[in-house]
């Protein structure tokens, strides 16, 4: 029996599953937006951010740009698979990837114009209101409440995005850091509660049953409990109680640490889509580990955000967008391209250049920044070329002969 390949003969559309689009976009504005502050930041290029701090700008669009098109993406494909169910709507889906578009138009043309940036604003509030209701609607209707959780962090991630503009308005006092880092946090949340359903099934069937995955039931209830006190302390009350958080921190990475032993195999670094979630994982644990020892030694708290936001966020959207192009368009998620294993290479030496080398090499700051900066675009350009392909033609059948 020999297995060929053949294409779909019903007719195709980019816009029949979400994750096309939406991934297709999501890698694209992961190249443009560093680009656009790697010129910035690194090369000193002259641009307009007169109405909103760069660094602002620059963490808000690969937090609520990027990575909110990766999560769209995603929930709007699996859960036909989650919940049995699926809202059939072309239509609705150019209309949310049209916002999403829009948004990232209006808020980017004021750094080379005098636009206004109010109209993206709006677009932007309202892309993640409509998207929250869209993907808590099928849930809630077939009393999926098992995965209500999805639908508290998606409501919260938008009412972080909204805290974030009218931080920037000047409406509500530290706004944009309010904002800025609930986001990061809940999206953070977000790969640790997928993470926790997700890899020990992937590491399973990846390894042929040979292994099963522990978990503990005290380290689940330890670790969500640890994590909104975390949360909590972080976002309002960090600059008094900088030793309970450190302390709060230290404990997540242990815990977090014990819930990746339990699932830990040395046959997974034969599967570049099984470690990948390993590493990007393991970025949690050190960005913990950082905010306990920033407390404690002369090291930049800032580091560890990028332990989450490049480490963890980068990695994991990566290699999940990744695994769901290649197993939702006919191909083999246990056989990848070889590049895949280049792709997640560069970006993990590109955290580790981000997040370790200004800890040791300090004179050297801009340089290492550059540097992990190089590699993120370049990691995603590879990501680009490989997977375009794949986003924009039919699905693949494998018929037996």
């Amino acid at each position: 029996m020999k297995p060929i390949t053949q294409k779909v003969s019903q007719e195709f559309s980019i816009f029949d599953v979400a994750f096309r689009p939406f991934f297709l976009l999501a890698g694209l504005s992961s190249l443009y937006l560093m680009i656009i502050w790697t010129g910035f930041y690194t090369f000193k290029l002259n641009m307009n951010f007169n109405y909103i701090s760069a660094p602002m700008w620059h963490a808000h669009e690969m937090l609520f740009g990027y990575t909110a098109a990766v999560i769209a993406g995603f929930m709007l494909t699996v859960e036909k698979y989650w919940i049995g169910s699926e809202i059939k709507s072309k239509y609705f889906l150019v209309f949310l990837v049209l916002m999403w578009i829009l948004a990232r138009v209006f808020i980017l043309t004021p750094i080379f114009t005098d636009s206004s940036y109010v109209l993206g604003v709006m677009i932007d509030c309202l892309f993640f209101i409509v998207l929250t209701v869209r993907i808590s609607y099928p849930i809630i209707s077939r009393k999926a409440w098992n995965k209500i959780g999805l639908v508290g962090h998606l409501a919260i991630l938008s009412a972080s995005n909204i805290v974030f503009y009218l931080g920037t308005f000047s409406i509500i006092p530290d706004g944009q850091r309010l904002g800025i880092y609930s986001g990061i946090f809940i999206v953070v949340s977000i790969i640790i509660l997928m993470g926790r359903k997700m890899i020990p099934i992937f590491t399973r069937n990846a390894l042929g049953m040979k292994f099963e995955p522990k978990n503990w039931r005290v380290i689940d209830i330890l670790s969500i409990i640890a994590f909104i006190i975390f949360f909590v302390l972080e976002l309002f009350f960090n600059y008094k109680e900088k030793e309970i958080v450190s302390l709060v921190a230290i404990i997540l990475a242990v815990l977090y640490s014990i819930r990746l032993y339990g699932w830990y195999s040395n046959d997974i670094w034969n599967k570049p889509l099984l470690w990948v979630m390993f590493v990007s994982y393991s970025w949690i644990v050190v960005g913990f580990i950082l905010i306990f020892l920033s407390k404690y030694l002369n090291i930049s708290y800032f580091l560890s955000i990028h332990s989450f936001t490049y480490g963890t966020i980068g990695i994991m959207t990566i290699g999940f967008m990744c695994r769901v192009i290649l197993g939702h368009t006919g191909r083999n998620v246990f056989d990848p391209p070889k590049i895949v294993f280049w792709i997640f290479v560069l970006l993990f030496l590109g955290a580790v250049i981000r997040v370790f080398f200004p800890i040791i090499f300090s004179s050297q700051y801009l340089v290492w920044v550059g540097a992990s900066q190089l590699l993120w675009i370049l990691s995603f350009l590879i990501f680009v070329i490989k997977f375009f392909p794949m986003l924009v033609k039919p699905k693949i059948e494998t018929k037996s002969l």
